[in-house]
């Protein structure tokens, strides 16, 4: 298996520590930022400091998970990653979720919208030579519309013509049975399938029945206590332990806000579940080789 990074193509047994699910830099939609500033990352020096920070607490590759609606900035990660060429940086392409989508997006036919992030797997991201590693759909707060379903198929089908995995934005954790529903009808193995921030809905029994289909669930909440305290996920992931599903959980960070990152004056800082969550789980009685 080869893996695209913003660097160069890099075999899979090469990944080392990975953080699932990360956001090095972006500009949000300017609706939504006027609603609120805290949606706009966008100091390279800052951001590289961070990351030099993750990747001498042990991390090696990190996936920037910002879609096209949510202003992925190609270039600035690319400079992100040249300054810390430690660190391997894999991309992604397709979208986060309807919400973020402006009407261009939302009025696209589904091939039009297919085509576009099939160029950005296979030629590279704008006028880069970039390409994703990944394919993002993703869905509202207990619901599904149209516009998700729409959004969800176009990332089924990008991964299906690119091989690429598929990688999902849940709101709030729910509807990820549903996910997994939709892209499994339209011909995707689970097993190729990740579905984000499943630990703000920390119910052992959803999380066992998805991940008995093959599917990954993404924990990336550690830390943002807002989301509820980390007894909670750790609990959790305990009993996913237990039931033999351990492998079937990759961490994360999602540090989508400058007020994530120390280096922005914040917290829990990129390093936070390298640092002190793994560190937390060892002692909780979870195993490295969980």
């Amino acid at each position: 298996m080869v893996v695209n990074t913003v660097a160069g193509p890099v075999a899979g047994g090469d990944l080392g520590v990975v953080d699932y699910h990360e956001h090095l830099s972006f500009n949000a939609p300017h609706w939504l930022l006027r609603e609120d500033r805290d949606f706009k990352l966008d100091d390279v020096e800052r951001s590289s400091a961070e990351l030099r920070d993750w990747v001498q607490a042990g991390g090696r590759t990190i996936v920037e998970m910002t879609a096209i609606d949510f202003g992925r900035d190609i270039h600035a990660v690319r400079r992100i990653a040249e300054k810390v060429p430690e660190a391997q940086v894999i991309v992604i392409t397709g979208f986060n979720k309807p919400y973020y989508c402006d009407q261009s997006i939302l009025a696209a036919p589904e091939a039009d919208l297919i085509k576009r992030c099939v160029r950005d797997i296979e030629g590279g991201i704008d006028d880069t030579d970039i390409k994703a590693g990944l394919v993002k759909g993703g869905t509202g707060y207990n619901t599904m519309n149209d516009h998700d379903r729409k959004l969800m198929r176009v990332a089924a089908k990008a991964h299906l013509e690119t091989g690429v995995p598929l990688i999902t934005h849940t709101e709030g954790g729910t509807m990820g049975w549903e996910q997994v529903e939709l892209v499994a009808a339209e011909g995707v193995d689970p097993r190729r399938v990740c579905l984000s921030h499943m630990d703000r809905n920390p119910d052992f029994w959803e999380h066992k029945r998805i991940a008995e289909t093959g599917a990954y669930l993404g924990y990336d909440c550690p830390g943002k206590i807002k989301y509820g305290p980390d007894e909670l996920r750790i609990g959790v992931l305990k009993r996913m332990v237990d039931a033999g599903l351990g492998r079937q959980i990759l961490l994360g960070n999602d540090l989508g806000r400058p007020s994530y990152w120390r280096r922005y004056g914040g917290g829990p800082g990129l390093d936070f579940v390298l640092a002190k969550h793994i560190p937390r789980l060892r002692d909780e009685g979870i195993s490295d080789q969980a």
